[in-house]
């Protein structure tokens, strides 16, 4: 009588071509990850500009910051006491802020708002991500220009 089953080398033989696969598609996962992770911030930061601009478009100029988000998620939900602030001008869920109200990227960092601004001639603000390696004035940056 002949036993039905698997025997050892064929289950490790498995168990070698499964991880062999995991390893050469692991990194592939983890690039469309990162890719992923970009297009959400770029898309936060057109949000916030897109607002600003219809925020300015009523108020006459975009509100003033230095780097602090936190203004804007003040100025674009309001309530302002200004007869022309026709807003909210954009909806901010808890998890798109952090503990200070601080507009944050995809990596939880804080996004850095500038206006006035003089370091691009393209744009009347600085909106800007630290990106994927959280450290602003690096390649990965990624703004609003």
């Amino acid at each position: 009588m002949k036993n039905s089953g698997f025997t050892i080398l064929e289950i490790l033989v498995v168990l070698v071509i499964v991880s062999m696969l995991a390893a050469i598609s692991l990194p592939s996962v983890q690039r469309a990850r990162n890719k992923a992770a970009i297009v959400r911030t770029k898309a936060i930061i057109s949000s916030l500009e897109a607002a600003l601009f219809m925020y300015q478009t009523d108020m006459g100029n975009y509100p003033e910051s230095t780097g602090s988000s936190t203004i804007l998620v003040e100025a674009l939900m309001g309530p302002i006491e200004d007869e022309n602030w026709k807003g909210p001008y954009m909806r901010f869920k808890e998890k798109d802020m952090d503990e200070n109200k601080n507009v944050i990227d995809t990596w939880k960092q804080p996004v850095r708002y500038e206006y006035p601004q003089s370091k691009r001639e393209n744009v009347p603000f600085v909106i800007i991500s630290a990106g994927p390696d959280r450290k602003l004035n690096t390649s990965d940056d990624i703004g609003n220009w």
